[in-house]
């Protein structure tokens, strides 16, 4: 049960609580450049290659709170100045550290976290991850014959070769629902037909297909439908109902890849371009 004023953030097979005011950022991001301007929930992705010397918290002037999901650090607390203290613990295999100079704050996420047996919408094994051929069971005529949409369940997964990936492939998971998760409907329904942005001459074959994906879980007042949403590599990009696949764009990845779903790894250009804010 979620606490009024913290939300679950889920990763790798554990969930913890943190509260809502939190955004994200990225894992192990270096201490000596420029820091997130609010406490923020990391998961591993791209860092800058700096070298910070033995610098191991950012400045106290510049310094937030923070949860990282897969920290690669070793269990225990390190005390840094002004009662700052950064704590690992290890829960089902996946090492979280959180920095705060608050120790009630910091035990209180610590003490939320635990294993996800599995989750309904976001199991641990699902067939997205079995290459780019699978399709989602396509229903009575896929999105479109749902109903008034409900809600829509996001579940990012991971695949492939990408380095370090947890047991449990199940990178982050959000729910909507009301006017967002209507709004999200229309625009993947007003996508053109097709398959794209693609780039295939851009990736080597092992490349090819990414490294994550989305599924949605979306439910209406007559049944309930998964979309597949493919971005991460070079070829196969889309929306799939299993009945109709649909091309990607601004109005429909936009709110998808955000918040705890920011890719991991870089994007091809032309999938990158529809991320960008409107000007």
């Amino acid at each position: 049960m979620t606490s009024a004023g913290w939300r679950w953030e889920t990763y790798g097979g554990i969930e913890v609580q943190v509260p809502d005011g939190w955004g994200y950022g990225i894992t192990q991001w270096p201490p000596c450049i420029e820091q997130p301007p609010r406490p923020y929930v990391g998961r591993p992705g791209m860092i800058p290659l700096v070298h910070c010397g033995q610098m191991e918290v950012p400045p106290l002037n510049s310094r937030v709170p923070y949860l990282w999901l897969d920290s690669r650090l070793d269990a225990g607390d390190h005390t840094h100045d002004c009662g700052w203290t950064q704590h690992t613990r290890i829960i089902g295999g996946i090492s979280i550290t959180v920095l705060d100079a608050d120790a009630t704050l910091r035990t209180r996420v610590l003490e939320s976290a635990r294993p996800v047996l599995d989750d309904t919408d976001c199991p641990a094994y699902h067939a997205i991850t079995d290459g780019p051929t699978t399709r989602p069971a396509a229903g009575h005529h896929g999105l479109t014959g749902i109903g008034a949409v409900e809600s829509v369940t996001i579940c990012r997964y991971a695949f492939g070769d990408r380095p370090a990936q947890p047991a449990n492939p199940v990178l982050s998971l959000s729910r909507i629902g009301g006017d967002a998760s209507r709004q999200l409907v229309q625009a993947i329904l007003a996508a053109p037909e097709g398959s794209g942005p693609n780039t295939p001459g851009n990736c080597a074959p092992h490349t090819m297909y990414g490294d994550e994906a989305l599924v949605l879980t979306v439910r209406g007042t007559t049944r309930t439908q998964e979309v597949f949403v493919r971005y991460s590599g070079c070829d196969a990009h889309g929306f799939d109902d299993g009945h109709t696949r649909r091309r990607l764009t601004a109005d429909a990845l936009r709110p998808l890849l955000s918040g705890p779903h920011q890719p991991q790894h870089g994007l091809q250009r032309t999938v990158a371009e529809l991320l960008q804010p409107r000007t």
